[in-house]
């Protein structure tokens, strides 16, 4: 059995006979039977109402299934149904042609609706009926996080994403109290957005917004740092609306198609990592400089290689002093970022001896790091511990110019084992799936010198790194 449940929302055109527009046949539960007149003029049927059949017997149903009438003047093979509730109207296709068998889909159909109501009936016999408009950003999103398998911190990004992609595409400017997420300009801002629906995302109109925000850049070096952001964003809001999602939202939203985002050529967003900061003379510096937990938070980051989640919610469990090694892998409170992510890095003995010390001054606490509860945290939006804030601003008197100075001493990390170890030592030191994120964004390049006036027996290759600053003590 089958509805045109695009007939449910049209208007009903005359409320008394029930007729909706475009359809000739009249048909309702509640009229007076219709027996075609020789004259071709309709006449009321004078049958005693006393003798009539109950609404719940299959004969009652007979006079009331016909085939319908189509605005082309055609006649539909197959007898038809019309329910009425509620001032809401729907056609039954019966799917057969034999008035008895229709008449008895008809009396259950009836009994079904008494019961559960049109519209759920409707939504029973029509699960692939999909809203008429496309669902809107703020759906989209409430959709998405009900079904999301990501961590929080990653849908949160995505969130993010989406948000400043389609207030570019609109040309929506952004002051700074928008930035502050409780503010009433902030929460008016993400309501307009997200009263948006999804068809502004056309390919053309988020092309036209990365080449203007990448025209926006005052010289070269910034046109690069924008294309890789831009490259970011829309990458980020296409995993809202990537085939496995659409997929799992199933016909709870309208969805265009193709989805917004998935014909544009994102490109890679390659950050290469290059620095001028020595990691010895800096660890050297750090030792003297800092203390408490900025000086564990730089040394986990630098040594271990970890990123400033991992250290951030690393718990003493996962810190073996006795074997030196530090274990990243799930807690009750973190999730790693990939399965490869979950790893052991071993440390050297002096920072042992410095975690020994720490772990002696304070042998009740959980966290490596002191910070709020977790429980009182919101993963998607911030780090418990504050020593991540000084420690910033110490990278930043060092030298450090990129917009997340923690995560390059991730990077200087890598570098180092890869220099003594080798590119696959590296990606597992820093927990990467594939080797060329690692070659591309996490180590230092090199070139080679082959020096051709030397005899053949000694030609040698000889790589050199370029010439470290030193660092103010």
């Amino acid at each position: 059995m089958r509805t045109n449940t695009s007939e449910v929302e049209n208007t009903v055109k005359n409320k008394k006979k029930g007729t909706l527009r475009g359809h000739l046949a009249q048909v309702s539960p509640d009229v007076i039977p219709f027996h075609p007149p020789s004259d071709g003029k309709r006449k009321p049927d004078t049958t005693d109402k006393t003798t009539r059949a109950a609404k719940s017997s299959v004969d009652y149903w007979k006079d009331r299934v016909r085939p319908r009438t189509l605005k082309n003047g055609t006649q539909t093979p197959e007898l038809y149904l019309r329910l009425k509730e509620g001032g809401r109207d729907a056609w039954f296709c019966l799917n057969t042609a034999n008035r008895a068998t229709a008449a008895g889909k008809a009396r259950d159909l009836w009994q079904k609706v008494k019961v559960q109501g049109l519209v759920a009936v409707l939504a029973e016999l029509s699960p692939d009926a999909r809203p008429a408009r496309s669902a809107s950003i703020g759906e989209l999103l409430t959709a998405a996080k009900a079904i999301a398998t990501c961590r929080a911190s990653s849908f949160h990004q995505y969130e993010v994403s989406i948000r400043r992609l389609v207030a570019g595409v609109l040309g929506m400017e952004a002051t700074a109290s928008v930035f502050y997420h409780k503010s009433a300009e902030a929460k008016a801002w993400r309501a307009k957005i997200e009263s948006a629906s999804l068809d502004v995302l056309t390919d053309e109109r988020v092309e036209r917004w990365r080449k203007a925000y990448v025209d926006a850049a005052d010289d070269e070096v910034a046109r690069i740092s924008r294309k890789n952001t831009a490259a970011a964003t829309i990458r980020n809001a296409r995993a809202l609306l990537a085939p496995d999602m659409i997929k799992a939202m199933g016909d709870k939203l309208r969805i265009p198609s193709p989805a917004p985002l998935s014909g544009l050529a994102i490109g890679g967003a390659t950050r290469r990592f290059k620095t001028t900061v020595d990691p010895r003379q800096l660890y050297s510096a750090a030792a003297e400089e800092l203390s408490g937990d900025v000086l564990t938070a730089f040394t986990l980051c630098l040594v271990a290689g970890l990123r400033k989640g991992e250290a951030d919610m690393l718990p003493w469990e996962n810190i073996d002093l006795d074997a030196a090694l530090v274990h990243v892998r799930p807690t009750k409170f973190f999730l790693p970022k990939t399965e490869e992510s979950q790893r052991t890095t071993p440390i050297p003995a002096d920072v042992v001896a410095y975690l020994r010390k720490k772990r002696a001054e304070t042998p009740d606490a959980a966290f490596v790091l002191a910070g709020i509860n977790p429980t009182d945290l919101d993963p998607a939006k911030g780090y418990r511990c504050p020593c991540w804030r000084p420690l910033i601003a110490w990278l930043r008197a060092k030298a450090f110019v990129s917009p997340n100075p923690v995560h390059e001493l991730r990077k200087l990390s890598g570098s180092l084992v890869n220099s003594v170890a080798g590119l696959e030592a590296a990606r597992r030191h820093l927990g990467h799936r594939n080797i060329s994120t690692t070659a591309a964004s996490y180590v230092t390049g090199s070139a080679a010198m082959i020096n051709l006036t030397a005899k053949p027996e000694t030609l040698a290759l000889r790589i050199e790194n370029a010439p470290a600053k030193r660092i103010s003590q």
